[in-house]
């Protein structure tokens, strides 16, 4: 036996956004938070990648979570 095998944990990410957050643009689910300079923008994965340009002058913090569709596709392939 190897004693220096080492042992891998799983570590669940914790998301901001829910099911209950929607995109500001079109209602879908919103994936990506923006706290900008007039105040707060919650966008889909496609109007995030619309606007993603312009937001460089609006934003000072972002908070990307469409890795959950990632993840969630994963998790639906090993069921």
């Amino acid at each position: 036996m190897n004693m220096m095998a080492e042992e891998t944990k799983e570590v669940a990410k914790t998301y901001i956004l829910g099911p209950q957050d929607r995109c500001d643009s079109c209602s879908a689910e919103a994936l990506v938070w923006v706290n900008g300079v007039a105040g707060e923008l919650l966008f889909c994965g496609h109007h995030y990648n619309k606007h993603k340009s312009k937001l460089k002058d609006y934003a000072f913090e972002i908070v990307d979570e469409r890795d959950k569709l990632i993840q969630n596709k994963l998790i639906g392939s090993e069921n």
